[in-house]
């Protein structure tokens, strides 16, 4: 059985991985810290476990349990909400290509449209004045390119209809052609283009932990990584002993914190790998 004694040098090297949840800036010292991997792709999903159980990894030939770091210290995942805001990027345009053929089916056929003819009162303008108060800056900024191709896009459908009206269906379909080139266009080409940024953020890494060194206790995933650092003894402050939980009636994951004021970064607060596995068991 590991002592306390042992089990606190072994969760001191004085070099920790770093990581964010949110603007909090999260560590794990490097001795707990098996193998740092891109396996997120390879977990064998299971649903039948408390909600930060993913499922399944192998490491050389070994299940290992796989966990998600936000959900068991109780944060919101940047990844998760990354995939969120590309799930809605992905129904929108769906929904603007379906508002663009429900228009051309309109000028052809000389029908209503029923369609938004203009930004304000389409969802997806709605949903971006919300994310430009909930969600991160990067997303912020490339959110924002959207404003006024957007209302660009919707100012076509009375355009074009009065165009119809007032000259004929050939008319209108034509300048309808040139649209879809143009104004219509650089809206379809921001969803990919936008998507394709938010994708090349989602990078999430697998942690395999380790209590003896050699074998994989469980892994852990987290959003990204920030970076490896050293740090002196100085910078170091122990709130708790990492491994003695018997006199806590809820354990805290994080039992210390390292601060040093001659670097301007965020404090980093130290997990403890004995106490994640206490908030697993439970």
């Amino acid at each position: 059985m590991m002592t306390t004694a042992t089990a606190q040098k072994t969760e001191r090297s004085n070099r920790i991985l770093t990581f964010l949840l949110g603007d909090t800036r999260y560590a794990l010292d490097i001795s707990s810290i098996l193998s740092i991997t891109d396996d997120f792709g390879k977990i064998e999903v299971s649903q039948n476990h408390q909600p930060s159980f993913l499922g399944y990894l192998y490491y050389r030939n070994k299940p290992v349990n796989a966990f998600e770091c936000s959900d068991l210290l109780g944060r919101e995942s940047n990844r998760t909400n990354l995939e969120a805001t590309i799930v809605a990027l992905n129904e929108a345009e769906d929904l603007h290509n379906t508002w663009l053929k429900e228009l051309e089916h309109s000028l052809v056929n000389q029908s209503s449209f029923s369609g938004s003819r203009d930004a304000q009162s389409c969802e997806f303008n709605h949903w971006l004045q919300h994310m430009q108060e909930s969600t991160d800056d990067t997303t912020k900024a490339l959110l924002s390119r959207f404003k006024d191709p957007h209302e660009e896009f919707h100012q076509q459908a009375e355009l074009l209809l009065k165009v119809a009206s007032d000259n004929g269906k050939e008319e209108a379909l034509e300048q309808l052609s040139g649209v879809k080139r143009g104004h219509i266009s650089e809206l379809i080409r921001l969803f990919s283009y936008t998507k394709s940024q938010l994708k090349s953020a989602v990078h999430p890494v697998v942690l395999y932990i380790t209590r003896d060194g050699v074998t994989p206790w469980f892994a852990l995933i987290l959003d990204s990584m920030d970076d490896i650092i050293s740090y002196e003894d100085e910078h170091f402050t122990q709130m708790r002993d990492p491994n003695d939980l018997s006199s806590e009636e809820h354990p805290d994951p994080v039992y210390a914190y390292v601060h040093n004021s001659e670097v301007d970064e965020k404090d980093s607060l130290l997990l403890s790998a004995a106490r994640l596995a206490f908030l697993i068991e439970q």
